[in-house]
């Protein structure tokens, strides 16, 4: 019945499913009735009760800070420790509010064992202690510091990768804008995973797929707390809020954007790989029928994210 009312994938359909049952239960709870901190707790275990239950083993895995704030640098296994690899700096998602280095390592695990680069996942600074633009702030710092590499690390910073998933992705793209007009490092590429480009959006995926991860409830809950209400005002059409609402995407880096086909975050994703694509950025779209928001940190529930990573990877390479 779910997958018909909304023509998730088999396995999709598995974790809505999964998903009602633990809540009929009360073994889960929704996040947004939680207080924060008791929020991220439960965010995190409903990631793992969805990832790969084996270890996944990198060949370099170490936490440190950059510019005071907390990084993972990954190397990924079949590298030597000596040789020189391109970077990507990884945002990971949470709706600027939940999530870490633990609830994304083993996507970042993954996608380092399988690329050919090394990866920085950075944990920035969460809503609502830290509210808009802090995040974005100190994505910047960390850029800037991994561009010019100051910790010693075996990178090639002229090859630099922006990624991130959901509001990682918002980060992700915003920091890409920043370095087209600021920074101007060696970019070669943005992956956007489901991004969140358009913040109080009201499109119509957003009715069409509500329930499936993300709900309206959740997502006000999310944007409250990392735009609350005293500095709405001054911020509303803020690029860096809302990447969309960028007039000067002209000499953007290349892009890839994958999205879920069922994802309220579905039509803000698509039409602002459209904006790209209209200032000239070269764009590609991959949209994944039957996937719904937050598919890439269930692996172990979710047989396609392999196949996701693993054509990443593969355009990356083409840059590479």
């Amino acid at each position: 019945m779910i997958n018909k009312k909304f023509n998730l994938s088999k396995s999709s359909s598995r974790v809505i499913s999964t998903l009602k049952s633990l809540k009929e239960r009360g073994l889960i709870m929704e996040v947004q009735n939680l207080k924060v901190q008791e929020a991220r707790i439960e965010f995190s275990k409903i990631r793992a009760h969805f990832a790969y239950k084996e270890k996944i083993d990198v060949l370099v895995k170490k936490d440190f800070k950059v510019e005071n704030i907390p990084v993972r640098y990954y190397r990924g296994k079949n590298k030597s420790k000596n040789e020189i690899l391109p970077i990507m700096i990884y945002f990971h998602g949470g709706g600027w509010v939940l999530g870490n280095a633990d609830t994304h390592d083993q996507v970042c695990s993954i996608l380092v064992n399988e690329g050919k680069y090394d990866l920085i996942a950075v944990e920035y600074s969460l809503a609502p202690e830290a509210i808009f633009p802090k995040a974005i702030n100190e994505g910047k710092k960390i850029l800037k510091s991994i561009s010019e590499n100051k910790y010693g690390l075996k990178i090639n910073n002229n090859k630099i990768i922006l990624c991130g998933d959901s509001a990682g992705g918002n980060i992700a793209t915003v920091l890409a804008n920043y370095n087209k007009n600021i920074l101007k490092a060696n970019v070669i590429l943005q992956v956007l995973i489901y991004p969140a480009t358009h913040m109080f959006s009201k499109y119509d995926s957003k009715n069409k797929y509500e329930g499936l991860i993300l709900n309206k409830k959740l997502m006000k809950w999310f944007e409250d707390h990392y735009c609350p209400k005293k500095i709405r005002k001054k911020y509303i059409d803020d690029p860096r809020l809302s990447p969309i609402k960028n007039k000067q995407m002209k000499g953007m880096p290349d892009t890839l954007i994958v999205l879920a086909e069922c994802d309220p975050l579905y039509d803000e994703g698509l039409l602002y790989g459209k904006k790209l694509k209209k200032n000239h950025v070269k764009v590609e779209i991959k949209v994944y029928a039957g996937l719904m928001h937050g598919f890439l940190t269930m692996g172990g529930a979710i047989k396609e994210v392999s196949s996701v990573i693993a054509f990443i990877n593969k355009k990356i390479d083409n840059y590479l």
